[in-house]
């Protein structure tokens, strides 16, 4: 699935009131030149929310499928990874 087809799923499944927090944020970009850095700042970190809501989405439906691995095999495998020490 595409990230595109991801928003557009993400999007049908968002409540109105949080889409319309959002769409309020990205007219107030027109409206104040003067803090494009800021609200620039800001767009990027609504949009990382957003993705991580849509992977959280995704990694539950995987869930209920009956996906996935065992947390302590995902930990394992992260620790390895990561070369973090077991834990005594």
């Amino acid at each position: 699935m595409t990230i595109k087809e991801l928003l557009w799923q993400e999007i049908e499944s968002t409540p109105t009131e949080l889409l319309d927090d959002l769409l309020g944020f990205l007219k107030s970009l027109k409206k104040a030149p003067k803090h494009r850095l800021a609200t620039y700042q800001e767009l990027l970190e609504r949009i990382d929310y957003l993705e991580a809501i849509v992977g959280i989405r995704k990694g539950l439906e995987e869930f209920e499928r009956g996906e996935g691995i065992p947390a302590s095999e995902a930990l394992a495998t992260l620790e390895q990874k990561l070369r973090i020490p077991p834990r005594p």
